[in-house]
C-alpha cells in the first residue's frame, strides 16, 4: 500500500508546480541510537533540508507569506532531537516541537531540563500535543478540555511563555474538539491532514504532511502538494463527525 502511494505521489509531481508554503512533521530523528521506529536518520533528514533549501524555500518558525516557506513540527517530544540539537544549529534549522507533558522524564523522552534547554534555543518553538496523548474524539467535553487546557497551563508554568498552539494526538479531531481548542485559547491547532498552509480545514485547522520516511523523490512531490490527492482519505481516518 506504501509502495503504490509513494508511486502516485511521484507520478503527480511530475505535473505539480506549485511552491506554496507548507508544514511538514517528523517524529524524532537518529544517528544510531533509535528512540521510536517512526524516527528518521539524520542522514534523511539533511537530505530532505538540503531539498528544501535547494528547490528555493525558506525554513521558517512560523509561516507569514503564502509562497515560498516551509515549517517543520516534531511530534511527541523523543529524545533524539535533543541528542542531535547540533546538527540543528549547524544547519540553522527552525524547530516547531510538540510535547506530551506527561512524556516528560519518560524514557526515550525528553526530561524537564531537556525541555528548558530547547526551549532557551531561538530555533526551537514549544506547543502542546496534549497532556496524556488520549485520542481526543474518544473523550467526552469535560474530559477534552482537562487535556488540552492542562497541557496549555502546564508548559505555560514550566517554560515561562503563553502557548497557543496544540497539535492532535494520532491526527484524531471533530468539530467539538476544535470549538474546545479555541476556547482555551488555542489559536493554532495543527492536523495531520496533507494540504498547504493557508488552505485551512474550517478555516482554522493547519495541515500537515508527514514525511520521516519518505525518500528523496517522494519528498519532492510532497513539498510541490502531490500529496494531497490522499486529503479525503486522511479526512476519513483523522475527522470524525
Amino acid at each position: 500500500m506504501k509502495r503504490i502511494k509513494y508511486l502516485i505521489i511521484y507520478i503527480l509531481s511530475l505535473f505539480c508546480f506549485k511552491k506554496k508554503s507548507k508544514v511538514i512533521f517528523y517524529h524524532d530523528i537518529h544517528s544510531k541510537k533509535k528512540h521510536t521506529n517512526m524516527s528518521t536518520h539524520i542522514d534523511l533528514f539533511k537530505d530532505h533540508v538540503q531539498m528544501i533549501r535547494n528547490s528555493g524555500y525558506e525554513i521558517v518558525s512560523e509561516i507569514t507569506e503564502e509562497y515560498g516557506q516551509i515549517e517543520i513540527c516534531f511530534d511527541d517530544g523523543f529524545l533524539g532531537l535533543y541528542e542531535n540539537i547540533e546538527l540543528i544549529k549547524q544547519y540553522e534549522i527552525p524547530i516547531h516541537l510538540f510535547i506530551v507533558n506527561s512524556f516528560l522524564n519518560k524514557k526515550h523522552y525528553l526530561n524537564l531540563k531537556h525541555l528548558k534547554e530547547l526551549n532557551n534555543l531561538e530555533l526551537i518553538t514549544i506547543s502542546s500535543h496534549t497532556f496524556n496523548h488520549n485520542t481526543l474524539t474518544d473523550l467526552d467535553e469535560f474530559s477534552i478540555k482537562k487535556e488540552l487546557f492542562e497541557s496549555k497551563s502546564n508548559l505555560e508554568n514550566l517554560l515561562g511563555k503563553s502557548i497557543d498552539s496544540i497539535c492532535f494526538p494520532k491526527g484524531m479531531f471533530n468539530n467539538t474538539v476544535i470549538d474546545i481548542a479555541k476556547k482555551v485559547g488555542y489559536s493554532k491547532q495543527y492536523s495531520s491532514l496533507p494540504g498547504f498552509y493557508y488552505d485551512k480545514f474550517q478555516n482554522i485547522v493547519i495541515k500537515r504532511s508527514l514525511v520521516q520516511s519518505v525518500n528523496n523523490s517522494v519528498f519532492k512531490g510532497i513539498l510541490k502538494g502531490a500529496d494531497h490527492v490522499f486529503f479525503y482519505w486522511y479526512k476519513l481516518k483523522h475527522f470524525t463527525l
